[in-house]
């Protein structure tokens, strides 16, 4: 009788797992690292609920597009804002490679919690009660609804590669302030892109195709900023700076 339960659960492990994995990889029993990892996600959460009231203005714009590109633009800015000044202000995020690196984790572990595995453990519940609800996805069978899921489970892995290179770019703007602008910038962008692109193609597909080619070029650049020689002379001094400001 819970089939679609079961397959929801495994959809969720698959979605989290490697995402945790990483991390304890990183961390270990750390216990600062854990608890960096913890606050990125309560900000996340934080972000979220601070422009919730502005997201549930859908009937005051003429068209759906008009809308993504607002909600786009608030997560955006809402998201990278709250992440730099956090990072600003508590210099934990901020102590080390893996600080930050703990951040972004934590930060697409709490989105995929939230955003993911709530949807589908309901969804798939609503399903095996035969709740008659038309808003429900219709499936033919629990394995059906298995293999659509794990299209979320991947956009999850790819979000959080997403998070952690914004993390590691925004941390760079606590030096220059530019990359701050270019963290709101990428956000706005990709979700933009996605959203767009699943409603005028109804393709999943080819959704998740445009996200993943958005993160990976994200992630490389991040890595080209970290590896630059003025990112190592730089990090090691903008804790001191920011703390005397």
């Amino acid at each position: 009788m819970w089939e679609y339960t079961l397959y929801a659960f495994l959809l969720s492990a698959i979605a989290l797992t490697p995402i945790l994995s990483v991390f304890i990889y990183k961390a270990g029993f750390k216990a600062n690292l854990w608890l960096v990892f913890l606050l990125g996600g309560t900000i996340w959460l934080l972000a979220l609920i601070a422009r919730t009231p502005l997201l549930l203005l859908h009937l005051f714009f003429p068209s759906d597009i008009i809308y993504f590109a607002y909600a786009s633009i608030l997560a955006g800015v809402f998201e990278e804002s709250f992440r730099y000044f956090s990072m600003k202000k508590w210099e934990k995020f901020r102590e080390s490679k893996a600080h930050i690196l703990s951040m972004g984790l934590g930060w697409g572990f709490l989105e995929a919690l939230i955003i993911y595995v709530s949807s589908i453990i309901l969804i798939a519940v609503f399903l095996d009660l035969g709740a008659p609800i038309s808003e429900l996805p219709s499936y033919t069978s629990p394995f059906d609804f298995f293999v659509s899921g794990l299209a979320g489970a991947f956009e999850r892995w790819v979000a959080t590669l997403l998070h952690v290179s914004l993390t590691f770019l925004v941390f760079q703007a606590l030096k220059r302030r530019t990359y701050l602008y270019l963290a709101i910038t990428i956000h706005t962008a990709v979700d933009f892109v996605a959203v767009t692109t699943s409603y005028l193609t109804q393709n999943i597909v080819l959704t998740e195709l445009v996200i993943t080619v958005f993160a990976l070029t994200v992630a490389f650049y991040a890595l080209k900023v970290l590896q630059a020689p003025e990112y190592i002379s730089e990090s090691r001094s903008i804790a001191s700076e920011i703390c005397q400001k």
